[in-house]
């Protein structure tokens, strides 16, 4: 169902604070988490992972129906290469590693970020051809610092200008900046 009116928008809207349009998001009030006899069943906020349009993947955010933060986060499908995009690429879009630093980005600044949903998939997605400018949004971590690196070597092509922003203020990435 959409997220309106519902434990995620809480999450996305007032714990996160994040006020920009999203998109493929939905929520599951009693979303799976685990298999068979041992699954249980929590409300989560379901992120659809894109590659090449097509929806590969969701991660799922399991939300705590008191707080309406988060609990845990897991990915399921096939999530190397895919990413939440929000929309159809943009001339600029920007690369994060979660779902909420995207969000809070697209929040401050109104460019376009797609999240990868880790550091470890950073340096993995396919860069449509009509991307012209890429600004690499890593964590400001030691983890983000590689996951940086390696995505700068992975996406350099001619005609794609590659730039680096990270949080400002020290903070460990932009989602930060908004949360409450």
């Amino acid at each position: 169902m959409p997220i309106e009116n519902t434990l995620a928008e809480r999450y996305v809207r007032e714990t996160r604070n994040i006020w920009a349009p999203l998109n493929d998001l939905r929520y599951h009030p009693h979303c799976p988490k685990g298999q068979g006899a041992l699954a249980t069943f929590k409300p989560a906020l379901l992120v659809a992972m894109r590659r090449a349009g097509g929806i590969e993947a969701i991660q799922r955010i399991f939300l705590d129906p008191t707080t309406a933060d988060y609990t845990e986060k897991r990915v399921l499908g096939a999530a190397i290469g895919a990413a939440w995009t929000n929309d159809p690429p943009a001339r600029t879009i920007g690369i994060c590693e979660g779902f909420e630093t995207a969000a809070a980005y697209m929040s401050l600044t109104g460019i376009q970020a797609w999240a990868t949903m880790g550091a470890k998939r950073f340096h993995q997605l396919t860069i449509p051809s009509g991307v012209e400018i890429l600004i690499l949004l890593a964590d400001n971590d030691t983890e983000g610092r590689h996951a940086r690196d390696r995505a700068w070597e992975a996406y350099k092509r001619p005609g794609l200008t590659i730039e680096t922003e990270w949080p400002p203020g020290g903070m460990n990435d932009w989602a930060q900046l908004l949360k409450r």
